[in-house]
């Protein structure tokens, strides 16, 4: 059956019956990367240096215990939580189930199921324009996301930390040669399409989420990062993504305060 290739390495399909190769699409995005970098802000920056470029996103700092809440909440079903390569399996893969992901948005569609389970995080999500896709990254201890480069051309990527290992030095990422350790509540941005690498070498999990937002590019690259993103988001293959991430988490009720 059809259905059964889609996410199969090496193909990307915009409908069930109509795929691109995959190598040529990512290398000529990669191209197209490389001038939008000329074009970014100057990133990475972090803890109040990354508020002060983007003071939107302080709305998750406003937030942070009820997000808090929200997490301890979806963390008691853990063993539900899926691993990225589950999810997308053309994605990067961490051996076993080291690195797992809650998606809540991805190339602007909300995956309703997910959503429901921590309502107070995505309201704050949603006080921030223009984001792409949102999700929590759960760290195992020992855990390693190998070197690579992120295909979001012309978005930003906002991580929030919300659990760190006791020694966040040995807890980091490295981003087109600058070194970060997270520490709760100190947020990160940075452009995915410049190589980064994460290692936890500590036994304990770390937990961010991650937010992709517009960067707002102007002129052609403007036309070809809004082009790209519209054909990605309606393509079969992101449909399924959305279908595979719903993991049915039972509903939490917001609280009074986010309500």
């Amino acid at each position: 059956m059809v259905d059964e290739k889609v996410g199969q390495k090496g193909r990307f399909y915009l409908t069930k019956n109509i795929w691109v190769p995959q190598e040529p699409l990512e290398n000529f995005n990669l191209r197209m990367s490389n001038a939008i970098l000329r074009q970014m802000p100057k990133l990475p920056l972090g803890g109040d240096e990354a508020l002060k470029a983007f003071p939107v996103l302080a709305e998750l700092k406003k937030s942070h215990d009820l997000i808090k809440a929200d997490l301890a909440y979806l963390l008691s079903h853990h063993e539900e939580i899926p691993a990225l390569h589950e999810v997308h399996p053309r994605d990067l893969y961490v051996p076993g189930r080291a690195w797992r992901t809650f998606l809540l948005k991805i190339w602007g569609h909300e995956i309703p199921e997910n959503v429901a389970a921590v309502p107070d995080t995505i309201a704050a999500i949603n006080r921030i324009p223009g984001v792409h896709t949102a999700l929590f990254s759960i760290l195992h201890g020992f855990a390693e996301i190998e070197p690579h480069r992120g295909s979001a051309a012309g978005v930003v990527r906002f991580h929030y930390p919300l659990i760190v290992p006791d020694e966040p030095e040995k807890c980091w990422i490295e981003i087109g040669g600058y070194h970060f350790h997270w520490e709760e509540g100190k947020p990160l941005v940075f452009d995915d399409t410049r190589e980064h690498w994460v290692k936890n070498e500590t036994p304990q999990t770390r937990v961010v989420l991650i937010i992709d937002f517009d960067a707002k590019m102007t002129g052609l690259i403007s036309l070809y990062t809004a082009l790209r993103f519209n054909l990605i988001r309606h393509s079969t293959e992101v449909r399924t993504v959305c279908e595979r991430a719903a993991i049915g988490v039972p509903p939490r009720q917001p609280t009074k305060q986010a309500a």
